[in-house]
């Protein structure tokens, strides 16, 4: 039976990801409509779009393998997530969003780029956005596992599906249809943290109101260290510093290229408020699917492959359509973000190197209709090569899904988060040179500590990559004289910043 609900759920679901990418076809006349839908999206379809993308198979794999693997520590990361990250969208969001009325950038490179007034640094955040082929990589193998453990295929077989089935969809809808089934998706992912969190009320012989007080004693009795604030067996919550880095990855998470090209997608920056909400309460939802992993472990203590946790627990404690259901979240939470950063990726290429750089300073001559037109279509043709770099990277499958996640999202970070946070509360005092030496440290920094030194947390290798950056450019911008064009949209340099036709527009904190 589970067969043929997982057979008929995926047609459905194929069936309604192809309309949206139709549609998201219709409305793409050019590269600002590919990479961030002109501008015209609302709060609460993109604080659901927002929460799926943020939130993907790391969430409902990789992170329900760490709580089954590492117990109660787990919840460290879990408390990061709800406040550590939504803090931080809280932070630069608004403002990034409100430079950007004047801007009118339409990615996280083209941002940095435009606000530090440099090529360079446009050039280069683009560049080190390819980390992101590992967030991509470990989506992929995620969507791979459903094909695997719930239908029998080879690893291989069902990789290599669920690569053919994003690309299309990338390549056909950009980000029109890239929110609108994350919205659909968002909702879906909300549903199954529910029903999952709430499966201990039938899986589990135990009275409502003393369930997680068995569990407790049932972990600990299998191993102290599941039940410990710290495990020093895990990877990830084995230090006072690892549990740290935990959080200030996570708030840097939040302006991470494929979340930021939604907040410039939002129709008016005084939505903000909505969208945040709507975020944070998918969030809470999300995040309950994890207790899967808790539960799993006091039932079935000697699964082989962690990732495996969460199709297991389905698979042997609920009905088989809804383990199918299950399949058909993964699989939606996996293309809810993975679309997301191929659009990123190639808008990077089609637009913040191509059209900005290498159009625009001469080094191809093209006129710029022409070039608005070939942009677009060199963003779709980029998707094929990113498709086959992330396919080829998990070739094997990696121990930990999420811990591969997270080696992209700490790179760009390294990269990003000081020029953003620090330019956009400092206005005054960060230079162009500040933000080049921070990402010549931050980029440099993190990749000679993850090739060099033995760190058992990624967390902790992003962290000093982020500290070392932002240091740097601290120092540099101390040292160093502002120079003509950085923060140039800044309301803090301009009390009023003049619009169409010299009309005086008021920046407002709505």
């Amino acid at each position: 039976m589970l067969e043929t609900y997982l057979h008929v759920g995926l047609g459905l679901f194929v069936m309604v990801l192809f309309a949206f990418g139709y549609l998201g076809w219709k409305k793409t006349d050019d590269i600002a409509d590919f990479a961030i839908a002109g501008e015209t999206l609302g709060p609460y379809l993109l604080g659901s779009a927002f929460a799926a993308t943020f939130f993907s198979s790391a969430t409902f794999v990789g992170y329900v393998a760490w709580a089954y693997d590492f117990g109660y520590s787990f919840l460290w990361l879990y408390l990061s997530l709800i406040s550590a990250s939504p803090i931080a969208l809280i932070l630069f969001a608004r403002r990034v969003r409100r430079t950007n009325i004047h801007m009118r950038t339409v990615s996280l490179p083209d941002w940095i780029g435009e606000f530090y007034d440099s090529q360079f640094l446009r050039v280069g955040i683009a560049l080190a956005l390819f980390f992101n082929l590992f967030y991509i990589a470990g989506q992929l193998t995620a969507g791979a596992l459903i094909f695997e453990v719930l239908l029998g295929w080879e690893y291989l077989t069902g990789l290599s599906v669920v690569v053919v089935l994003v690309t299309a969809y990338v390549l056909v809808g950009g980000t029109y249809a890239d929110v609108y089934t994350d919205a659909i998706q968002g909702v879906l992912m909300a549903v199954m943290g529910l029903v999952v969190f709430l499966s201990f009320i039938w899986v589990f012989d135990w009275s409502l109101f003393s369930t997680f007080g068995q569990m407790s004693a049932e972990l600990e009795a299998s191993d102290p260290n599941l039940t410990a604030v710290l495990n020093p067996e895990s990877i990830v919550f084995y230090s006072g510093f690892a549990i740290l880095s935990i959080f200030i990855l996570e708030f840097a998470f939040s302006a991470q290229p494929q979340l930021f090209n939604k907040v410039l997608a939002l129709d008016d920056p005084a939505n903000l408020r909505k969208m945040i909400v709507t975020y944070v309460v998918l969030t809470l939802c999300f995040l309950a699917v994890t207790f899967g992993g808790f539960y799993l472990r006091v039932l079935n203590p000697g699964i082989e492959a962690a990732d495996e946790s969460i199709f297991v627990y389905t698979m042997e404690y609920f009905p088989a359509i809804v383990a199918a259901f299950l399949g058909i979240v993964i699989l939606s939470a996996a293309i809810s973000t993975t679309d997301g950063i191929y659009v990123v990726l190639a808008t990077a290429i089609s637009n913040d190197i191509f059209r900005k750089f290498l159009v625009e300073e001469g080094h191809i001559d093209m006129g710029d209709e022409r070039a608005d037109v070939f942009s677009r279509y060199l963003a779709q043709g980029s998707v094929l090569v990113v498709s086959a770099i992330s396919f080829a990277i998990v070739l094997s499958p990696p121990q930990y899904i999420a811990e591969l996640v997270w080696i992209g999202v700490a790179g760009v970070a390294s990269a990003t988060v000081p020029p953003i946070m620090l330019g956009i509360y400092f206005p005054n005092f960060v230079t162009r040179k500040g933000a080049y030496a921070s990402f010549i440290a931050g980029v440099g920094g993190y990749t000679s500590i993850s090739l060099t030194l033995d760190v058992p947390s990624v967390f902790v290798e992003g962290t000093i990559g982020i500290i070392l950056a932002t240091a740097t450019m601290f120092v540099v911008s101390a040292v160093t004289e502002q120079e003509d064009g950085v923060a140039t949209f800044s309301e803090r340099h301009h009390d009023t910043v003049t619009g169409t036709g010299g009309t005086d527009v008021q920046p407002t904190d709505d």
